[in-house]
C-alpha cells in the first residue's frame, strides 16, 4: 500500500466525516448543530460574564458598606 494517496478532501467541522476539499460541514444538519453549539457556548460565555460582574459589584457594595 505505499504511495495509496488519497484525494485532497477536508472534515467536516461537527462531525468530523470526509468532505471535498474547501467544504466545512458535510450537510446541513452538521452545519445546523454547529450553529445551534456555537450560539449555546456564546450564551454560557454571557452568563458567566454576567454572574462574574455580579460578583464584583456585590463585592465592592459590601465592603462600601461595612466601612
Amino acid at each position: 500500500m505505499a504511495g495509496l494517496r488519497l484525494p485532497e478532501h477536508s472534515h467536516c467541522v461537527f462531525c468530523g466525516d470526509p468532505v471535498p476539499f474547501g467544504e466545512e460541514y458535510c450537510d446541513d444538519e452538521c452545519r445546523r448543530k454547529e450553529a445551534e453549539r456555537k450560539a449555546k457556548e456564546k450564551m454560557r460565555d454571557y452568563i458567566f460574564y454576567g454572574i462574574t460582574a455580579a460578583i464584583i459589584l456585590i463585592l465592592f457594595a459590601i465592603r462600601a458598606l461595612t466601612r
